[in-house]
């Protein structure tokens, strides 16, 4: 047993060596394989002394960090108590431009100084510059982009910016929308108590969910995804494993691809559609339901539940809820295509992938992914550090050493499977 010991940590001390510690951004991504979904609430328009308060108030009840996106003209000597109240909570503060004014005319100089205004004046009260940027009226250009050297954010539209949409229907709005990765658009303008009311409703519902509430900086690095130029980002979504390919989706068109919907029925609810696409304006592309003859007609739009600014996939689980909330199926529909959410896109190399139904535990499955890869490392040897206060959502999948025990070899043998697979 001494000589297994010694030998194990020989082995453990060479794999250091050559796989190194394990990056702690990847540490990072592993907290979030302890099944707890994430979701990032962010607010527009202030800051102002009354509802940004509100606000924080509801916040620091549920424990839960957010994103402010600023207004530089309401940044006074009173609304930066509010500011730096946000900021020693943990709350991310971000741009909104200066004026709020319609930017994708404006020249470089003019977009310049709207960033730069709203930084310069987070500066004096955090001593940080912004680190996100969300276009008033989500007008996006591809001069904004050149000009504007943050990542663009958007959101699940909640129409809190909209006086007759009551709190029960912004917290509907909310509560749909809600998916791990996504990002909340609301706004805590002066006097806007509907949304106030709203996350009253909301908050307790999606900590019932799993939900973890976290700023936009802690969004993308838990999903191990590092924000990209010209992209505009409503959601921040890991890859999902576990699929391969099915067949390939011819396309006639540069910016639109039909796929059979009859194919799509035959797969059920194990199917993803793929598609690999570039987008000036920093848009995803769409699938798109259609059915124009007899009633009822169709005209829906679901969006991807994966993009990174070159590749983006549609999963079934998305689709069919859609499909079943408009009252009709698959081959009720005159067209599914993939297409344009707004401006120009070219598409290619869509792909129909389908996931085969699971014939047991994958050895080094940790996190009960569908694949083994360095996120069950991670997981596994994050559980070790942390006296087993962890959970391990497959237990059988760690014990790769199968002698019923979970330690520090199995922690070996799982780095010298992510070595071979090199």
């Amino acid at each position: 047993m001494i000589n297994r010991i010694f030998s194990a940590l020989l082995s453990l001390s060479a794999l250091t060596g050559v796989l190194g510690d394990i990056p702690d951004s990847l540490m990072t991504a592993g907290a979030a394989e302890d099944n707890k979904k994430l979701i990032a609430l962010t607010f527009d328009d202030g800051p102002n002394t009354t509802t940004t308060n509100d606000i924080l108030d509801i916040l620091a009840e549920y424990d839960a960090k957010a994103s402010f996106f600023l207004i530089g003209d309401n940044i006074n000597a009173e609304s930066a108590v509010s500011v730096r109240r946000a900021y020693d909570m943990g709350m991310e503060i971000n741009n909104h431009s200066k004026t709020h004014s319609n930017m994708s005319k404006m020249s470089a100089e003019e977009l310049r100084a709207e960033i730069s205004f709203v930084d310069d004046k987070v500066k004096e009260i955090t001593g940080e510059p912004t680190k996100f940027f969300r276009p008033p009226f989500i007008d996006v250009s591809q001069s904004m982009y050149d000009a504007i050297d943050l990542p663009f954010i958007c959101g699940i539209d909640c129409q809190d910016y909209m006086e007759n949409v009551t709190a029960q229907e912004r917290a509907d709005y909310i509560l749909n929308g809600a998916k791990d990765g996504v990002i909340v658009l609301l706004h805590d303008a002066a006097g806007n108590q509907n949304t106030v009311d709203a996350l009253k409703i909301v908050m307790p519902q999606l900590v019932e969910q799993g939900y973890e509430f976290v700023t936009l900086t802690e969004l993308f690095e838990r999903q191990g995804e590092t924000p990209k130029h010209g992209i505009l980002y409503s959601n921040v979504a890991k890859y999902p494993g576990g699929y391969s390919l099915k067949q390939a989706i011819p396309s006639d068109t540069a910016d639109k691809v039909a796929v059979d919907t009859a194919l799509l029925k035959e797969a059920g609810d194990k199917y993803a559609i793929e598609v690999e696409y570039t987008s000036p304006a920093g848009y995803p592309p769409v699938v798109a339901l259609q059915k124009w003859s007899g009633s009822p007609t169709v005209w829906q739009t679901v969006q991807p539940f994966y993009f990174n600014g070159e590749k983006a996939l549609f999963l079934a689980e998305d689709i069919a809820p859609v499909l079943e909330q408009l009252g009709v199926d698959y081959t009720d529909l005159d067209g599914i295509s993939i297409t344009a959410y707004s401006g120009e896109i070219t598409l290619s190399n869509a792909k129909l992938l389908t996931r085969a139904e699971s014939s047991g535990t994958v050895k080094g499955d940790v996190n009960a992914d569908g694949v083994f890869d360095v996120a069950d490392a991670v997981s596994f040897q994050k559980w070790l550090l942390a006296s087993k206060d962890t959970s391990l959502p497959d237990i059988k999948a760690a014990d790769v050493c199968e002698d019923g025990e979970l330690d520090i070899f199995d922690l070996i043998v799982l780095k010298k499977m992510l070595l071979t697979e090199k």
